[in-house]
């Protein structure tokens, strides 16, 4: 007979309000490891031995792109750059943006940058 396994929540509310207070909250899996942002039910290969981690908060931009013209809650911040982080410490990736990014030679693939919590909509990051 299979061993029951144990899952914690994540809800969305409980990871905003983490957001809020400069924790990135998420799922682990205690099966395989896997590492995840979004609240899931089971990790990708189907486990539900899920559990609470927070992760770093500091990591290195795999991918970013330009924002000139933006969506009503970033009209006041453009331009920026629309980032993907690969966190420290094996974390999932995310994404966020960093403000003030308005050329292709002030953000560079490899960029070192910290979440900084904020009123703002979205995952702020700030270069290192």
């Amino acid at each position: 007979m299979a061993e029951a396994q144990t899952q914690e929540r994540l809800t969305l509310k409980a990871q905003k309000d983490a957001l809020r207070d400069g924790r990135i909250m998420g799922l682990e899996c205690g099966a395989c490891g896997e590492r995840h942002f979004t609240p899931v039910v089971r990790c990708s290969k189907g486990h539900d031995a899920l559990r609470v981690k927070e992760y770093a908060k500091e990591g290195r931009v795999v991918s970013y792109t330009i924002q000139v013209v933006a969506p009503e809650a970033f009209l006041n911040e453009v331009p920026f750059a629309w980032v993907v982080v690969d966190l420290d410490g094996g974390g999932p990736r995310v994404s966020g943006w960093v403000p003030f990014i308005a050329k292709p030679d002030e953000l560079a693939i490899g960029q070192r940058v910290k979440f900084t919590p904020s009123y703002k909509p979205g995952m702020v990051f700030e270069k290192v």
